[in-house]
């Protein structure tokens, strides 16, 4: 389709295309900041004028002036920006994502498709469109040095907002600028319209030639003071369009231009003239009026509301700014060099990556943006961490505090994780990078946080259809109301001062806050306490939420299962395991000999040294069952393999190697020359495999699980040798945090792959009900619990942390809530709907009840909104309301909107009896 065909559907009727578009998968989300928006309905006519296009939808947000497109067919940055110049709005581009590859000819056609892009691309770089006042034609597609920033060009944009990047800090520093470019009118404007209304109320003060000063106050106010308001009208009314600034202009204009026809014309302005002011229209008498002082003090309410709105929306993004902001700025880079000059990894650090010790350092301070992935820098005591990376020497504590919420500093040693933007306590660290830039922990959340914002929830789409028709609907309200009053005899001055009191009364813009300022507040909370929401339709499922099913390991548990080697490697000798075979030292060649020894204290001997309170026997199972469990991901496969690391040399490597989801591992290992066939699994497993399990077997697991552990079995060559008990401990804050979540209405349910007495013991533990555990529970059947829990009606969430549980996680998403905890994998994350950065049980509580306090405050700013209109329109029409008090009604109640919002910075809060919900 070519440039021109594709401009003229921007005003064609095709109401139809984003619809269609639908049907098809996305091929690229966009980025666009918007500015000159001010309320609700400018925020329904970008998203109408968007949707317009071929394969375009649109999600426009007031609060972070942002909007999110989504593309189903090819269409360029530059096609998006004139769609929203044509709407009366600017735009420009922040970022463009492709999301498929698109063909040949679509890459041709389309600037910037097929490639990422962040809006910086060779044809739409700093694309920005603006509307040339006077002549409503667009310059689109100009480059930053055609085009200067809006903020440079117009520094009389109205209400002061530019078009920014929509991320947090830019935002908050577009909100500033607005509050003090708003603050200097308003203070002007103020100390105009304080002797316009002392004039105007008290004859008293009323000297001779007083209406003359009267209008040399107010018109300064209404013209200069209101100039935002105006410009944004007389704009909007040019592309065809009405917005919460329109009703405040005509407002504005129609009182103006009454008192000063009443002070030219009507006799208001004869010398000696006395005026009193009646707070109700049809209190008035019969001389004839000017309403200077409501002209005045409306754009002077106005103006104040529209400040106290920007500064507030400021703070609402305080939470958030603040945890990005907290990111280092500058890295320490070590470069190590070998005695032979080589700075190659093999030549500077060790088999366990630790630096040698011939090894020499050169450190060198750089900018963050200069470090790279694999790079190595220190961090010492006191300093934040550069980036995410792998301690590889020194100890210290983390204070992780920024972005987990907890007060206790984590210990990091070689070999653990530390994520940048954390706060190195003690010891000197030394770091291998492993992501920086976007790719890092702090600014993958900032992306979740900030695309969470620019959705829409649900509850506030109803809002923005009514307000589609609502200023429309007011005008002809208005002019209806001025035609009732003069149809009923009512002088005309009556009848005008109702009609003013109506178009100045109403407040679209309350409509337009009440969810973005909510979301805005509340998911910066949330993220300062470890909480990431994806998207705010995630709002509506918390409050529907009634049960939670919750992943044993790494959820209720610490996760971190551990071999103890003094009860937890169970071995028999031959002459009691029954004539099962030979006892396990002895089907393992002793290295020194060539024939098959029954000398357990000397195997392995040569590979490897045992510690003092483990005997030969015990070693060789340990070497054996770590070198096939040193393949799986398993928590149990982990424990083992971890264990044979610290208490063996050398562990021999694996080959053949084999995983049974959820059922064990096998493989050959190969010792001495002579290869062996091991497995290690659930013993059900192994007897399925054809295995004979001697008695022993099953009383070392049985009384192993007894006492809460999950019990593995070792087969060497098909024949059952060893039982291997590993243990998980419950979190300290597991039982209160399922205690809260009762107390939330909700039940929980303990899901887990392990055997049904380690399960109940846990559950026990933790305060679950034995009828709520689900054990033995394959990885792939994890998805099923939850959709058979959906499909007896609940509205189920699933708390996992494993790529095993990225089914489940996706499948309660979608009738309820996947909740991912964040030192789990990149898949489970991506599956989830919310993501835990505490890696705790209590994070999961603390999800839910920010949530639901989100919820709750978007409900009642909706309400507020909806109940004022409702309420004050009839009043204003019925002339119980004079345009002055109209006009401070409806700036206060924008500001009771974003105020309330605010309080979402204390949450969560406290749990009310019974529940919250």
């Amino acid at each position: 389709m070519t440039q021109p065909a594709r401009t003229a559907e921007l005003d064609s009727a095709a109401d139809t295309a984003p619809d269609a578009g639908l049907l098809q998968a996305p091929v690229a989300t966009v980025d666009l900041a918007v500015g000159g928006m001010t309320c609700a309905s400018c925020v329904a006519r970008v998203e109408k004028k968007l949707g317009k296009l071929d394969g375009v939808t649109a999600s426009v947000n007031l609060a972070t002036e942002s909007a999110r497109v989504t593309l189903t067919a090819p269409v360029t940055n530059e096609e998006l920006v004139i769609a929203v110049a044509r709407a009366g709005y600017t735009a420009t581009v922040t970022g463009r994502t492709e999301l498929a590859t698109p063909t040949d000819d679509d890459a041709d056609s389309t600037p910037g498709a097929g490639r990422p892009s962040s809006g910086q691309g060779d044809d739409d770089q700093g694309v920005d469109a603006q509307v040339a006042d006077g002549q409503g034609t667009t310059a689109a597609g100009a480059t930053p040095t055609d085009t200067p920033p809006l903020s440079a060009a117009a520094p009389e944009e109205p209400e002061g907002r530019s078009a920014t990047h929509p991320n947090t800090q830019e935002f908050g520093h577009s909100q500033a600028m607005r509050a003090d470019y708003l603050r200097t009118r308003l203070i002007v404007s103020l100390m105009l319209s304080i002797p316009v209304m002392a004039l105007s109320m008290i004859p008293a003060w009323q000297f001779t030639g007083w209406q003359w000063v009267l209008a040399a106050l107010a018109l300064p106010v209404a013209t200069w003071g209101a100039w935002p308001f105006h410009q944004a009208a007389f704009r909007a009314i040019r592309h065809g369009a009405f917005t919460m600034d329109t009703l405040v202009s005509l407002g504005v204009i129609a009182a103006t231009g009454w008192s000063l026809w009443a002070l030219l014309l009507g006799g208001a302005g004869q010398l000696g003239m006395r005026m009193s002011m009646e707070l109700l229209p049809r209190a008035q008498g019969h001389q004839v009026h000017m309403y200077f002082e409501s002209a005045a003090w409306v754009t002077t309410f106005l103006l104040a509301g529209r400040w106290a709105e920007a500064r507030a929306r400021y703070r609402s993004g305080d939470a958030l700014r603040a945890l990005l902001e907290l990111g280092a700025t500058q890295a320490t880079r070590v470069t190590l060099t070998s005695p032979s000059g080589s700075t190659d990894a093999v030549d500077v650090l060790d088999d366990d990556g630790a630096p040698r010790p011939d090894a020499t350092r050169t450190e060198e301070t750089v900018p963050i943006d200069a470090l790279a992935a694999g790079e190595l820098f220190t961090v010492r005591p006191g300093e934040k961490i550069a980036t995410d990376g792998v301690v590889i020497e020194g100890h210290s504590a983390v204070d992780a505090s920024m972005l987990t919420g907890e007060s206790v500093p984590v210990e990091a040693g070689p070999g653990e994780a530390v994520t940048g933007g954390c706060v190195n306590t003690s010891g000197a660290l030394l770091v291998r990078a492993t992501a920086v830039g976007e790719g890092t922990t702090l600014a993958r959340i900032g992306a979740m946080v900030v695309e969470a914002q620019a959705g829409k929830a649900p509850v506030q789409r109803l809002a923005d259809r009514i307000s589609g028709v609502f200023v429309p609907a007011v005008i002809a309200l208005s002019l209806a109301t001025l035609a009732v009053w003069l149809l009923l005899g009512h002088p005309a001055q009556h009848a005008f001062t109702a009609a003013v009191a109506v178009l100045v009364i109403a407040c679209p813009c309350a409509l337009g806050l009440a969810t973005p300022t909510a979301l805005l507040v509340g998911t910066g909370r949330a993220a300062q306490l470890g909480v990431v929401i994806k998207g705010p339709e995630v709002l509506e499922s918390t409050r529907t939420l009634d049960t939670i099913v919750l992943d044993k390991t790494g959820t209720v548990t610490e996760g971190r299962m551990r071999l103890d080697t003094a009860d937890g490697i169970i071995t028999w000798d031959a002459e009691t395991e029954g004539g099962v075979g030979q006892a396990l030292s002895a089907t393992i060649r002793d290295p020194r000999t060539s024939d098959r020894s029954c000398q357990p204290h000397h195997a392995f001997e040569n590979l490897s040294h045992p510690a003092p309170n483990l005997s030969g026997t015990q070693a060789a199972t340990l070497a054996l069952a770590g070198s096939v469990e040193a393949a799986s991901e398993h928590p149990v496969a982990r424990a083992i393999a971890q264990a044979a690391q610290e208490h063996l040399e050398q562990v021999p490597a694996v080959q053949d190697f084999s995983n049974h989801e959820g059922r064990g591992v096998s493989g050959a290992v190969t010792l001495d020359g002579t290869t062996y066939r091991v497995q290690v699994g659930r013993p059900t497993w192994l007897a399925e495999q054809g295995l004979d399990l001697p008695e022993q077997v099953t009383d070392a697991v049985a009384s192993a699980e007894q006492t809460g552990a999950t019990a593995v079995a070792l087969a060497v060559d098909g024949v059952a040798r060893a039982v291997l008990a590993v243990r998980d401990t419950v979190r300290d804050s597991s039982p209160a945090a399922i205690a809260q979540l009762r107390q939330l209405g909700i039940r929980p349910i303990l899901l887990t792959g392990d055997n049904h007495r380690t399960a109940a013991r846990v559950a026990q533990e933790v305060g679950i009900e034995p009828d709520d555990v689900r054990a033995e529970v394959l990885p792939g059947d994890k998805r099923d619990v939850i959709a058979t829990l959906q499909a007896e009606g609940h509205v189920v969430g699933m708390v996992g942390d494993g790529i095993n549980d990225a089914a489940a996680l996706a499948q309660a998403g979608t009738r309820g809530l996947g909740f991912a905890m964040g030192s789990g994998t990149d898949v489970a994350i991506e599956a989830a709907d919310i993501t835990l950065v505490r890696a705790d049980l209590d994070a999961a509580v603390t999800a839910i009840r920010i949530s639901r306090d989100t919820l709750r405050i978007i409900k009642q700013n909706l309400f507020w909104a909806f109940a004022y209109n409702v309420a004050a329109i009839p009043l204003a029409a019925l002339g119980l309301l004079n345009p002055m008090i109209a006009g401070a009604a409806m700036a206060a109640s924008s500001v009771i909107v974003v105020t309330n919002s605010l309080r979402l910075r204390r949450s969560p809060f406290p749990l009310r009896q019974g529940g919250s919900k």
